[in-house]
This record gives structure tokens, sequence and C-alpha cells, in this order.
């Protein structure tokens, strides 16, 4: 495929496909998650150095802090069981820095269900329709991702959550993040 034609099926541009194939730029995780679904491919085959290989039985293992990390700054998003491709939950570890919501730009919302539970630390959810509320270790939530929401560490140290997206969902969270990502980044 030209630049063009991957720039025309995944909606990034091609110069921006460029610098990335040249390691001029790093991509953003809003851009790798456009550039897998534009070509069919999971984003782990997009971001890992070995063939991913379709697993008989649908079983995957990630090590202790061997997942396929992206950070946007205010949070680290550590992907879990990559060697899987079309799996119907995005497992995730995120490590959560920000502490105030001026340091997001807004709300997120898309399509999907979430589940959070509270590894360490203390977590604030901003949620559209409810008031912020305090989640404690082993605090778990359940919610729909259509209702715009947001996390923030309640403490000085980093809070760290066990996340979990439905598939269908996890393309619009991740584009989502990284584009609040790089907007923050240029108002910084």
């Amino acid at each position: 495929m030209t630049l063009n034609d991957v720039s025309e099926v995944s909606g990034v541009g091609s110069s921006t496909i460029s610098k990335i194939e040249n390691g001029a730029i790093s991509p953003t995780y809003g851009n790798l998650l456009r550039l897998a679904k534009g070509l069919n491919v999971d984003v782990a085959e997009l971001v890992s150095h070995e063939a991913i290989q379709p697993a008989p039985g649908r079983f995957s293992l990630t090590r202790q802090r061997e997942g396929l990390v992206h950070s946007i700054g205010t949070h680290d998003y550590e992907m879990l069981c990559t060697q899987l491709t079309n799996k119907r939950m995005v497992p995730m570890v995120a490590r959560i820095r920000a502490r105030s919501m001026n340091d997001l730009s807004g709300l997120n919302s898309h399509s999907g269900e979430e589940v959070m539970f509270v590894v360490s630390g203390q977590v604030i959810l901003h949620t559209e329709f409810y008031q912020p509320m305090l989640l404690n270790v082993g605090d778990c939530v359940y919610f729909d991702s259509i209702m715009g929401h947001a996390t923030l560490s309640g403490t000085e140290e980093e809070a760290v959550v066990f996340w979990v997206c439905s598939a269908d969902a996890s393309f619009d969270v991740l584009s989502e993040v990284s584009r609040l990502a790089a907007k923050s980044s240029t108002e910084n």
C-alpha cells in the first residue's frame, strides 16, 4: 500500500504516516488505533517486534509490567494480553497522575462499557450525570461509556487501576484519550 492508501483507510495524514515510518515521530495512541482499524489489524501487531500468532484456545498471559505501554502524560495505559486479536474486552492497567480537571480536556464519551478496579491510591471519577466519587483501593465501578467520564488521582501519588473496556469501544476510548492528550500538550 502507498502512504496515500494507508492514509485513506485510516484517516491519518500521509505526512504523519511517513514521519512515523521514518522514526521522526512516535505515533499517538489515537493514530495507532486509526491505523490498526484502517488496516484491519490488532494494535499489538503495529507496535510489537514479534509476529502475533493466533492463539488456539483463546489464552493469553501478560507478566507483571510486560504489557504494551502508551503514555499520554496524565495517564499511562499498559495494554494486557495483546497476543490475542479480535477480543471482546480490552484489559489494561492505568496509572493516573492527573489531579485536576484542568489537567484534562473535559469528559470522554464513547460507545461501550467499562469497569475499573482500584489497585492502589485513590481515584476521583467524574461523570456527566453523577457527582464526582472517590474510589479507594478495592473499589470497583462499572458504567456505560456513553456517559461523559474522566479519572483523576485523589492523592499526590499516582493511582493504579485495572481497567477493562468492551472491545467495540476500545477504538473510541483510546482514540479520544490520545486526542485529549494531543490537545493538552498543544495548550501547554
